[in-house]
């Protein structure tokens, strides 16, 4: 059953489209691969999904809720997990999640915010300005924010980037737990090994449109997919 259908979506920048014609779904507790060439719109159109930009044309729904809307209530269902950390940098991790959840209008749990920034090696780091975090330690935190705010679908843009083995480690076990608990996930990944054993689909987004959809996916099938779509006409 899809928790969220897009139809149509478009989206240029100056006058060069870069989504056409978007139409996608995911469905409850589904992993979702995302992938594409290097400038074929995944960024963008996760963008457009999280409320970060609008689309110029297009229709969605989560839930039987619409997307896209001036009020934003549908954001609240959404996650996302940029390559930017969307955090300010001269607060603290403390700071910057308190101000999460009160935007959220989520109640503050000091008790899990220390048991997530021991789980993610963030312990005695809680009070430094995030501005001083690598970029490793920002994606830890990205990782603690998704654990402590409650959303539908998480949109998550190379979340293994930065990360050490013990940090894709944690990611991983982040990611089955939220689909054991039946929350949708649409992620990216260059790591194609990590992103097809993580996926239980992969939708190709080539010269503006899902040019190719698998389920069950491979390493070899994301290959040779992304391969095609770097010929020449493809886009």
């Amino acid at each position: 059953m899809a928790v969220l259908q897009l139809r149509e979506v478009a989206k240029a920048f100056h006058r060069r489209p870069v989504l056409r014609d978007i139409s996608l779904s995911l469905d409850a507790g589904e992993r979702l691969l995302l992938i594409g060439r290097n400038g074929s719109g995944k960024t963008t159109l996760l963008k457009i999904m999280a409320g970060v930009m609008r689309p110029e044309r297009g229709r969605g729904d989560l839930h039987g809720q619409p997307l896209f809307t001036s009020d934003g209530a549908w954001r609240k269902s959404v996650a996302h997990l940029g390559h930017q950390a969307a955090l300010y940098p001269s607060f603290s991790a403390r700071e910057n999640l308190k101000l999460v959840l009160k935007l959220r209008r989520l109640p503050w749990n000091e008790d899990r915010f220390q048991e997530l920034l021991d789980l993610y090696g963030l312990q005695g780091r809680s009070s430094d300005p995030v501005g001083i975090y690598s970029e490793g330690m920002l994606r830890r935190l990205g990782l603690i924010r998704l654990a402590m705010t409650d959303w539908q679908v998480a949109l998550l843009d190379e979340p293994a980037t930065a990360l050490d083995m013990d940090g894709i480690e944690l990611l991983t076990t982040a990611m089955n737990l939220w689909q054991a608990e039946g929350r949708s996930l649409l992620f990216t990944s260059h790591d194609i090994a990590w992103g097809a054993g993580m996926a239980d689909r992969w939708a190709l987004l080539s010269g503006g449109v899902i040019a190719a959809e698998q389920s069950a996916p491979d390493e070899q099938s994301i290959r040779t997919a992304l391969a095609a779509a770097a010929l020449p006409g493809a886009d």
